[in-house]
This record gives structure tokens, sequence and C-alpha cells, in this order.
């Protein structure tokens, strides 16, 4: 939910920004054409590259072509930090490097039941409620809200996702409310054409006593949600449009690791996965990462470890003096990914104001190492002005039809 005046501010800046940015283009474009216009492009963050491309159609023609030449794959890591009374968003351009703030579509719910869905296509925020569960039709959540009914089981942690044009909400379910017959650890698929929710059957037993969306690391594909409980590795995959459950594997590549996440990625057109894992090794905390053969649910066995740097991992969980080597202290560590197919971001989930690492897949056919860099991002500059508020963490790729207006620059962000 947005105040009128918080709403009617973004207004008011989305139009100066978005007359500023074409009075400076319309004098520049008197000046730039062919390949000096394109190289001036290139060096555009995406919130002046949207502004840009509808100067002229000399300037649409040089924002397609810098597109199509250098891709801008990555993702956007998104950060939802709702208050008592309102919700503030900001998003990191990973080509920039640098926070802008999100003008937000308003939304009459109670902000206490915001939630974090994930999708393939970009996540998602939503509102579930008894009355019912509404989505934002965008990742940056400025698009109107799909309102669907309510799952039938009420579900106060599950993990909820986006797969092609279905929706579907596994476990979490409120045990105290749980009718004969009902589980905990149910599914739920809401398909488009039908209208209506559909009951499939629970998640397999390996993953049912930890059913809920705090135990458990989710992904989705256009086919698939992928889910692996966070301390024991184990994973199983659910596809929607069949109602059915692949297989159920334990994923410990390391028998060492304390806690595991996982995110997509892609290889040749086969489903992939990345399997995170954080441990302790001497005073800090290393972070692996593993590729995953979607199907099987194996470590493919010509994955080796890639390991973040050391200097980064030490950012996201740093060693304090009054830090004990006791396995209490140590089981503690929380890894959090939010990704797709070409990249994504690891975060410390107990302390997001320690900002997140970027991680970047080699592409395809490209040999080498899974993870061909990785890059510190800094904290969400909101993180530090609001500290107590709640954080949805997601990522999504940004189109340009997402950006015009809207979106605010909060100052460049030293990359250290």
């Amino acid at each position: 939910m947005m105040s009128g005046d918080t709403q009617e501010g973004c207004e008011s800046s989305e139009t100066a920004d978005a007359r500023g940015a074409e009075s400076i283009a319309l004098v520049m474009g008197h000046h730039l054409y062919g390949d000096v216009l394109e190289s001036v492009v290139e060096c555009l963050p995406a919130a002046d590259l949207a502004a840009s491309a509808v100067v002229s159609r000399e300037w649409l023609r040089a924002v397609r072509c810098v597109l199509r030449r250098r891709p801008r794959r990555l993702p956007w890591l998104v950060v939802h930090l709702v208050g008592r009374r309102h919700r503030q968003t900001t998003a990191y351009d990973p080509h920039s490097g640098s926070w802008l703030t999100v003008c937000s579509a308003p939304h009459g719910g109670t902000l206490s039941t915001l939630r974090h869905v994930i999708s393939g296509r970009g996540d998602r925020l939503c509102a579930l409620s008894l009355s019912g569960l509404d989505i934002a039709g965008g990742s940056l959540g400025r698009s109107a809200w799909m309102e669907l009914k309510a799952p039938s089981v009420w579900r106060v942690d599950p993990v909820l996702a986006v797969v092609g044009e279905r929706v579907v909400v596994l476990g979490g379910a409120c045990e105290l409310a749980l009718a004969e017959g009902e589980n905990a650890a149910a599914v739920e698929v809401h398909d488009e054409g039908g209208g209506s929710w559909s009951t499939c059957d629970p998640m397999p037993s390996a993953l049912r006593e930890s059913a809920s969306a705090t135990w458990l690391s989710a992904a989705a594909t256009d086919e698939r949600v992928y889910l692996t409980e966070r301390r024991s590795g184990w994973a199983s995959w659910f596809n929607p449009s069949k109602h059915s459950w692949g297989p159920t594997r334990r994923l410990t590549p390391d028998s060492c690791v304390s806690t595991w996440a996982i995110a997509p990625a892609a290889h040749a057109g086969a489903e992939r996965l990345v399997l995170f894992g954080a441990k302790r090794q001497g005073q800090g905390v290393v972070i692996q990462a593993w590729e995953v053969d979607g199907d099987a649910l194996d470590v493919s066995p010509s994955s080796t470890s890639d390991a973040m740097p050391s200097e980064m991992s030490a950012i996201l969980f740093p060693r304090s003096d009054d830090d004990h080597d006791d396995v209490e202290t140590w089981s503690s560590i929380r890894i959090r990914v939010c990704g797709n197919a070409t990249g994504g971001y690891v975060y410390n989930a107990a302390e997001p104001a320690n900002g997140a690492v970027l991680y970047e897949l080699r592409q395809a056919g490209h040999g080498g190492s899974l993870v061909e860099r990785w890059e510190r991002v800094p904290c969400a500059p909101s993180l530090h002005a609001q500290p107590l508020g709640r954080v949805i963490i997601a990522c999504s790729q940004v189109g340009l039809d997402q950006l015009p207006g809207g979106l605010r620059p909060l100052g460049s962000q030293l990359k250290s």
C-alpha cells in the first residue's frame, strides 16, 4: 500500500525525469548519429536507455543495435522493504552497478500478507489471505495485480510459484486449521484456463517435516518447481502441468556443508540447477556451487565446485570477536539465493544489510567453470534507512517496457 503523498511524489518525479531525459536526448540527437550514437547509448544505465528509446526512430534503432550486440542478460536484484504503513521497493541494475527506487502500484491489502512468489520469468510479490491470493503482474510490482480465490487449505508459510500460466502453492499449511484428511505438505495448482484450484499429491516424505518456505529452498522454471531442504539437502521437483512429482534425491556433494540453496541454470536447453552450499572452514565461511541435472537430480559427474572469493563471503558472513567455535554458532549460517538461467545473487538471510554477491553463469558450450564471475553488490540504501522493516528479496530480468517512468537513481554505488 502506498500513501497518497508518496504516490504523488513518485508521479511528479516520473514526469520530471521523463521530461529531463527527453530534453537532453533531443539536444544530443541533433549531433549524434550512427556508430557515435551507439557508443553513447551503450554506456547508458537501463533507466536512461528506456527514455532514450522513445526519443526518435534513430535513437530507437541505436538502442536495439546495442542490445543485440551486447544483451543485458543478468537479472536485477529487487528488494521490497515492508514497514508498518507502507512498502518501499528498490532495484539493483547489475549493468550500471546502481540502485534505483521503484514507484510501485498500490495494493489495497494488508502489508503483513505480502509474500515472495518465485517464477522462471521473474519473481513477484503476492498477498495471501483467507479471502484470496493476489499476485503482482510484474517483477517490480508496478503492474496491476491478478486476483485469485484463496487455496482450499489455509497456509501460513507456503512456497508460492508461477510456472508458465499456472500458480502453485506448496506446503506451509496451518496445522491447527487442518481438516481431517488434510496434509500440512499439501500441494495445490491453479490453472488459468480452469479458474479453480486442483489438489495434488503432497510433498515427498523426505520433505514433509520441513514443508514450509522457511526450511525449503525453491527454484522455478517454465516447467517445474524444485525444492531442497536447506539443512539435509533432500530435493525433489514438481511438474504442475502433469500434477506429478519427480525423483527424490539427497544432494550432498560435500558432507561438511551446513546449509543448501538452489537456483535455475541453463545448459543446451536441458533443465539444470545450481546448488549452493555454505560451510565453516578455518576462521570463515566458504560458499561453493555445483551443477545439478534437473531431471535426475544428480550432481553432474564433470562438475567441480566453484568457490566464492573468500573476501566476498567474509562480507556476507563476517566473524566477530564474540563468535565461538561451537557447532551451534556456525550451524546458524543462513544462505539464500535468487536467480535465473543466466545468474543471480547470494545473500545472508539473517543479515540482508550485508549486501549480496552477484554470480554470472558461464554460457552453455563455452567450457570452463560453472560460475564465470562473482561481484559484490552493496546493500540497498533503504535497508540502512529502515533497518527494522521486513525484507522480501527477489530477482528478475527487467525489460525496457518495464522501465519508463517510476525509476529514480539513488546515486552511484561503489563496488568494493
